[in-house]
């Protein structure tokens, strides 16, 4: 009871300020400057505020008096005007984008249009809440996002979930180019270090969503957008310090129109330390990025170097409340813990082409490559020789390999590459739109494992300072096809369909070094995923939408085999699968909005975490048959006065098994209960 009355004192509180609130009701008609006539379809928002014009070319919208707002089409240049200055004819050319460009690609939302759950952070948002943290850490306050991060204090290696998803079911781009390893699933924003201060724009959409290409979207995706061009040159110093030894050096310039009109270039180079707030850890990152744009007459090309060198010292040992109550015993190191070393460079180089075909066609592509190289390292003690194909002149049986022993320093390799391209071609009519697409991708990635300084000095003679004693390749190639399409049913009544279909092919080849025996794996999925949405908009400023849709996932290698595992034999892994059903409404009001969003997911094979079973920084997995995610988000955000505005965020959900021995069992490390509040001026 006390949660749906607070719930309700909230909603009352909004609704009562819109009655004091400096609000603005501006409506007018969108026309082609040549012709003269009606443009419909021409999309007007400001912020998560929108709406389209409907065949006359007519819109109605009601924003804070001193918001601006852009009016785009496709065919037409984007314009921003002030909500002060709406004429009743806004005019727009035929000529192509030769400023700065406002992304309309098929994974974006549509504000007002798209019937899916969002947040979307613009720069100025970013700008406030951004200093030296990873991405997770400044996405934890938005709708249904958890985030933490091992060092304890946001910088090194942080992890984001969304509905109770990790991030290795979140589909991550970086403009437009996939993130997620190929092979795990996973995402290291420790290779990306200070990243966000490029950005500008973070969109986050929640559930399956409308991602169309890149790792399938279980719990929804988060797209990066980062800027090129400026209106000035600039060149800009920051020096950033702060508590456990954290600093930050960043070094950018941006040439504006140093280089003409038609060429932007940006350059920027981050230095990142921090000792975090764990005893015996340390991250140091530095990433360099080069950036260039081109802009011609219906074409924009954008080319995008984006290189990032980690080195952390990670450390998951715990200590007692005790000592860490004790400030002399706090500055000691702690002779029992072993900290994990983990190096990487990657490396990742994009050209995105936007080209204007006619008036009513466009063709997006981007190409990547992608390129990395590191390793894993820690002090291991008293293992067996048996694990490491230590006995390689044959001299012991195995049962006396096994209890052999001999301290080491092991060290895990991976040299890796992926390169892709996905052209998209968009058509826009006055009543639908189509986006249609295609994904290929390929994959290799070598890993090989060394050992060195063994303690036991038998194994001096015979084997080398550094003895490989592991090595396999994965290979990995993905073609997907897809379709986004949006119909105006009726003037407030707009349906979508999206489909996605996936072919993959995987092999796995392992050298037969020892007791591991060599294997040569391979298998193919094929995934056709639908999703079917409707928005309405019952008036200018309340629209309900709804949405069903599928996705599935190939398993990650390790389910299939851990290769690096003497012990490790194959064994069969299903494909996860999901089931996504969203209801939602948005109200707005100039700066007061109300958004709440209800969702239910099934989940088939589930991985669920063993707490029980943690080993080198990560915990064993188990699968589950069927497990239920379900909840309600709301988003709460009034003017308080004139430019101070309060946001409310949270989300009430459930997370279980749902077949089984444990069926009804809550799941663990999933929070079901998140809330946010920010007030900003």
């Amino acid at each position: 009871m006390l949660h749906r009355s607070l719930f309700f004192t909230l909603i009352f509180i909004i609704f009562s300020n819109t009655l004091f609130a400096d609000t603005r009701h501006i409506q007018g008609r969108v026309i082609d400057r040549h012709s003269g006539q009606a443009i419909p379809g021409a999309e007007i928002f400001s912020g998560d505020i929108g709406t389209i014009t409907d065949s006359n070319g007519k819109f109605k919208l009601v924003l804070f008096t001193e918001d601006s707002i852009t009016i785009r089409c496709m065919g037409y240049e984007s314009i921003q005007l002030s909500s002060q200055n709406i004429s009743h004819e806004i005019i727009l050319r035929s000529s192509i984008l030769e400023g700065q460009t406002i992304r309309v690609t098929a994974n974006r939302v549509i504000p007002g249009i798209t019937p899916v759950a969002y947040s979307i952070l613009d720069e100025k948002e970013i700008g406030l809440r951004y200093t030296v943290e990873d991405v997770p850490m400044i996405l934890s306050s938005e709708v249904g996002v958890h985030a933490y991060s091992e060092s304890g204090n946001g910088t090194g290696y942080s992890y984001v979930s969304i509905r109770g998803f990790d991030q290795s079911r979140i589909a991550v781009m970086l403009d437009n180019v996939p993130l997620n390893d190929n092979e795990s699933h996973q995402v290291y924003w420790v290779d990306h270090g200070d990243i966000l201060s490029n950005a500008e724009e973070v969109e986050i959409q929640r559930g399956v969503g409308s991602s169309l290409y890149g790792a399938s979207a279980f719990g929804g995706s988060i797209n990066i957008n980062t800027r090129i061009s400026s209106d000035h040159e600039q060149l800009n110093l920051g020096v950033i310090r702060g508590s456990y030894d954290t600093e930050k050096y960043r070094l950018e310039y941006q040439s504006g129109s140093r280089f003409g009109k038609d060429l932007s270039l940006s350059l920027r180079g981050s230095l990142l330390n921090s000792d975090g707030y764990r005893v015996d850890s340390r991250s140091e990152q530095q990433s360099l990025i080069f950036a260039v744009e081109h802009r011609a007459a219906g074409l924009i090309n954008q080319f995008r170097a984006t290189l990032g060198n980690e080195l952390s010292i990670l450390q998951w040992d715990g200590v007692s409340k005790a000592y860490l109550d004790d400030p002399d015993l706090r500055r000691q190191k702690m002779p029992w813990t072993v900290p994990f070393k983990d190096d990487y460079f990657q490396q990742i180089y994009s050209l995105n082409t936007r080209y204007l075909i006619n008036d009513h066609s466009s063709l997006h592509n981007v190409a990547y490559v992608v390129k990395g190289r590191g390793f894993y390292e820690v002090e291991k003690f008293g293992q067996d020789f048996y694990s490491y194909n230590l006995d390689i002149e044959d001299h012991y049986p195995d049962s006396t390999e096994l209890v052999l022993e001999t301290d080491l320093l092991r060290r895990k390799w991976i040299n890796n590459i992926y390169w892709g391209i996905t052209p998209v071609w968009t058509y826009e009519a006055s009543k639908w739109r189509s986006d249609i697409g295609l994904e290929l991708r390929s994959y290799t990635g070598n890993h090989f494992g060394e050992v060195m300084e063994l303690s036991d000095s038998s194994l001096a003679s015979i084997l080398p300072d550094t003895y490989e004693y592991y090595a396999y390749e994965g290979r990995k190639q993905l073609v997907t096809a897809f379709g986004h399409f949006l119909l105006r049913i009726t003037p407030k009544l707009t349906g979508s369909v999206d489909i996605r279909t996936q072919m993959i092919q995987w092999q796995l080849n392992q050298e037969q070094i020892g007791h591991a025996s060599g294997v040569d794996l391979a298998a193919d999925w094929q995934f056709f995923n639908p999703r079917v949405g409707l928005s309405y908009a019952l008036s200018n400023s309340l629209s309900i939408f709804s949405g069903v849709g599928t996705a599935q996932k190939e398993p990650a290698d390790e389910q299939i085999i851990e290769a690096d595992d003497v012990r490790s034999t194959p064994q069969p892994a299903p494909a996860e699968f999901v089931l996504n059903k969203e209801l939602g409404l948005n109200w707005f009001n100039g700066e007061q909005r109300v958004k709440i969003n209800l969702y239910q997911i099934r989940y088939e094979n589930e991985l669920l975490s063993n707490i029980y079973d943690f080993q080198d920084g990560t915990f064993g997995v188990e699968s589950a048959a069927l497990t239920l995610h379900q909840g309600i988000e709301f988003e709460l955000r009034t003017a308080l006065y004139k430019q101070t505005v309060l946001n409310l965020n949270g989300s009430l959900s459930q997370h279980r098994t749902s077949e089984g021995e444990l069926k009804d069992k809550h799941l663990a490390n999933v929070p079901g209960i998140l809330a946010n509040a920010l007030l900003l001026h």
